[in-house]
């Protein structure tokens, strides 16, 4: 197998790239052995290691491996664009989020697998009551951050276990599930403890205000209720509406906390703060390179929870 990107991509490439001329592209499966697999996001690249991660015979590459909060305003990079023109299959995370690079994928010639297939999709704020039959992308209407609920998660490892055997014809769906039963266990497990103590506090003490539109499936998984989620990037803060009405449902519910994203901006949000009183948490979208899926998540929960009641929980208690 090998990609095919079209003439216009690769005279970017050719433009873009100081002194790439003449250089070799790696081989296919097909010609070296090794099965190539690209992962689109962090996320998924990380989901992909789960399943595949070690075997022989199997290298997976990151496209976007750059430190980011989200992919609103991303641009592919040449080196983006060589990562799916070298591989054999590639991982998006679907419902939309990968919109930035269509054209690179309606470009290529191998298997695409959706980690998102036959996970129930949240409509994006604002999109709940939209009819969808106007001709519009369906997508659009959608939130991508499905890995946000661990146990959708799971469901996207298990749509890269089933995919990937049915492209791969060395391994077989029960080799790649194999690999999935321990990181599986251990996430099904952090979230069933953290539901437990989540559905044992109050319902006045289950109130979230994001500054970042990624978090409603986190919510959604553990029966938080998502007051107002505003996507804030660097110079484009909430408008002072936003503001007026995000200070008086801090004041209303009595919120200890509103939460940001680490790779987000603050500005707003510190405003609120100087408003009200309130605590700021940091969250993460778990975009980049650091602390495992499990590790980022069990974090995302501790801030949560601990913003919510005040109460940190020992290492023990986790």
């Amino acid at each position: 197998m090998k990609t095919k990107l079209t003439a216009f991509l690769l005279a970017a490439l050719l433009l873009l790239s100081l002194g790439s001329c003449g250089a070799p592209v790696a081989g296919s499966s097909e010609e070296d052995g090794v099965l190539t697999i690209a992962a689109t996001t962090y996320p998924i690249y990380e989901f992909a290691t789960y399943v595949a991660g070690g075997m022989d015979g199997i290298e997976i590459e990151l496209v976007v491996d750059q430190q980011i909060s989200c992919l609103h305003d991303y641009t592919l990079t040449v080196d983006d664009m060589r990562t799916l023109e070298r591989a054999d299959v590639i991982l998006i995370n679907g419902a939309g989020l990968e919109a930035f690079m269509e054209d690179a994928l309606a470009t290529v010639d191998v298997p695409i697998i959706d980690c998102s297939e036959g996970i129930e999709l949240l409509p994006y704020a604002g999109h709940e009551d939209h009819d969808h039959s106007g001709g519009e992308d369906e997508s659009d209407h959608y939130d991508p951050h499905i890995w946000m609920d661990p146990n959708r998660a799971i469901v996207m490892m298990e749509n890269i276990a089933r995919g990937l055997a049915a492209v791969d014809d060395t391994y077989t769906e029960s080799d790649y599930m194999s690999h999935l039963m321990m990181p599986s266990a251990n996430i099904s497990k952090m979230a069933s403890n953290w539901q437990a103590r989540f559905d044992a506090l109050p319902e006045e003490q289950k109130y979230l205000i994001t500054f970042h539109d990624g978090f409603a499936y986190l919510a959604d998984a553990f029966d938080l209720t998502l007051l107002k989620s505003i996507e804030e990037e660097a110079g484009s803060e909430a408008s002072a509406k936003d503001i007026t009405e995000i200070v008086g449902m801090v004041r209303e519910y009595g919120l200890p906390v509103i939460f940001v994203e680490e790779n987000g901006s603050d500005a707003t949000a510190k405003a609120i703060q100087r408003e009200t009183g309130v605590e700021i948490g940091t969250l993460s979208m778990i975009m980049s390179d650091g602390p495992s899926y499990l590790d980022a998540m069990e974090q995302n929960l501790q801030t949560i929870y601990s913003g919510l009641t005040g109460e940190e929980l020992s290492a023990d208690a986790q």
